[in-house]
């Protein structure tokens, strides 16, 4: 027995997957139709050339200019700036149009949680599930989150959980340098107005604030100095809760990091 076909999850799978553009069920063969095509006895390698009433016709469009990543990025600097607050910084990135990975994505992962905390947790680029939601921290990557808070006596509306990119890549990629260019102005902005003594930075969050390409074995459990503007605070590299689920073994070094974490909150 054949069961009805749910259109919008399959819809979903294909935009997960990274699926852009729908073109047939059935391959075409180009070559094939070309060599169909009759030509025209009389003039076999001529195209006839059509009439066209000059005074009818109109200037061509002139197409916007495509910024470079130079202007992407000054712009991205200046918007970011320009945001008073919180709310303000939110509306601007779901506004600002520079960065390709916007089109595909379902929401704008923004933040979560209690703006002014001590503690801001940053989240990497979103998984399939924070697209869905539009939340930081999603799914069993944030219910493994709850549970290493608790492990230290926080709750999740005791923090500030943000992302550091606002946007899913298509397909669950890790993001280009160029999107984690444009993307890196809107972070460190938005830590500033958050204001936190302390900052976890995730998985590839760490790198990408930092400005660095080193991975996260090589930061993870060293304190960093951030000062942004007049704002200072301490980041923290560490895992991201999804690498605990895959690699559970890394979980007694994510472990040492909490720690590390209290002491310094303390």
């Amino acid at each position: 027995m054949q069961s009805e076909i749910d259109m919008a999850a399959l819809l979903r799978f294909y935009l997960d997957a990274g699926v852009t553009e729908t073109i047939g069920e059935e391959p075409v063969n180009r070559y094939q139709l070309a060599a169909q095509q009759p030509l025209s006895s009389e003039s076999p390698s001529v195209c006839p050339t059509p009439t066209v009433k000059t005074n009818h016709l109109k200037p061509a469009a002139q197409n916007a200019p495509i910024p470079t990543l130079a202007e992407g990025v000054r712009e991205a600097q200046e918007l970011a700036l320009n945001c008073e607050n919180l709310e303000a910084l939110r509306q601007t990135i779901e506004n600002f149009e520079h960065c390709s990975l916007k089109k595909l994505a379902s929401h704008t992962v923004f933040a979560e949680g209690t703006p002014g905390a001590k503690l801001m947790i940053i989240d990497r680029q979103p998984s399939s599930d924070e697209d869905r939601s539009g939340l930081p921290f999603s799914g069993s990557a944030g219910q493994l989150l709850d549970k290493m808070l608790a492990a230290i006596g926080l709750e999740r509306d005791e923090v500030y959980l943000a992302s550091a990119i606002p946007w899913r890549p298509p397909g669950g990629r890790t993001p280009t340098d160029e999107e984690r260019a444009l993307c890196l102005p809107f972070a460190l902005r938005h830590i500033e107005l958050a204001k936190p003594t302390c900052v976890l930075a995730c998985g590839e969050a760490a790198g990408h604030l930092l400005d660095r390409k080193t991975g996260i074995n090589k930061l993870r459990g060293k304190w960093n100095d951030l000062q942004i503007g007049e704002v200072r605070a301490k980041m923290l590299p560490t895992f991201h809760p999804a690498f605990l689920i895959d690699q559970p073994g890394a979980k007694k070094l994510a472990w040492a990091d909490l720690l590390s974490l209290k002491a310094e909150m303390e």
